[in-house]
C-alpha cells in the first residue's frame, strides 16, 4: 500500500461520518525561489499531496521532487541530479500538528503555526512554520511562506556555483483542500 494512503488512513481513522474534519488536496502548489548574486532560480510544482485533520490538528504534505519545473531544462537537470539527488531522495515531506487551531473552527481566516518535521534530501529538521487557514463553505484554503536553509538538509553547493544558488531558499505553499472521501 502506498505510504501516503497509509498516513491518510491513520489520520482519518476514527473521524465521525457526520462531521467532516479531514481535508485532502492532491494538487498542492509549491514553489521556491533562490535569489543569488549571479542568478535567480525559481521552480514550481502542483503535484504535492496534502492532508489536514481539523479534529486533531494533524498535517501531512508530500512532494515528489522530480515534479518541480524550471524555466531552464539544465537547471532542472542539475537540481535533480546534483543537488537533490532525486533518485535517492524522491520526496520531501512535512508531518506535524497545528499548535493554535481555534476551537470551534468556523468559516473565517486564521493565522496558525504548525510544528513538525520537514524532511528534505533525507534529512529531517524540526520546524515551526507559519501559515493561514481559511475555512469557507466546507473548503479549506492553506497558504504559507517560509525559508529553508539548504545546509540544514545536507544539500551541497559546489564552490564553482556558490554565487548562483542562495544559501536560503524561499518556499511558498498554496493548497485548496476539500473533504476527504
Amino acid at each position: 500500500m502506498n505510504k501516503w494512503f497509509c498516513v491518510l488512513w491513520i489520520i482519518t481513522a476514527g473521524v465521525e461520518a457526520g462531521a467532516q474534519k479531514t481535508f485532502l488536496d492532491k494538487q498542492v502548489s509549491i514553489s521556491f525561489f533562490s535569489e543569488a548574486p549571479l542568478e535567480n532560480i525559481d521552480a514550481h510544482t502542483q503535484s504535492a499531496v496534502g492532508v489536514i485533520d481539523l479534529a486533531t490538528g494533524a498535517v501531512f504534505f508530500k512532494v515528489p521532487i522530480k515534479t518541480f519545473k524550471f524555466k531552464k531544462a539544465l537547471m532542472q537537470e542539475h537540481f535533480n541530479e546534483n543537488y537533490m539527488e532525486s533518485d535517492k531522495y524522491p520526496y520531501a515531506t512535512f508531518k506535524g500538528k497545528i499548535l493554535n487551531l481555534p476551537d470551534p473552527l468556523q468559516d473565517g481566516s486564521y493565522d496558525v503555526t504548525v510544528e513538525g518535521e520537514l524532511t528534505i534530501h533525507g534529512v529531517a529538521q524540526k520546524r515551526q512554520i507559519p501559515g493561514t487557514l481559511t475555512l469557507k463553505d466546507n473548503t479549506l484554503q492553506v497558504n504559507s511562506e517560509f525559508d529553508v536553509r539548504v545546509a540544514d538538509h545536507n544539500i551541497k553547493i559546489p564552490t564553482i556555483v556558490v554565487k548562483n544558488i542562495a544559501e536560503v531558499v524561499q518556499v511558498k505553499v498554496s493548497s485548496t483542500l476539500t473533504p476527504a472521501p
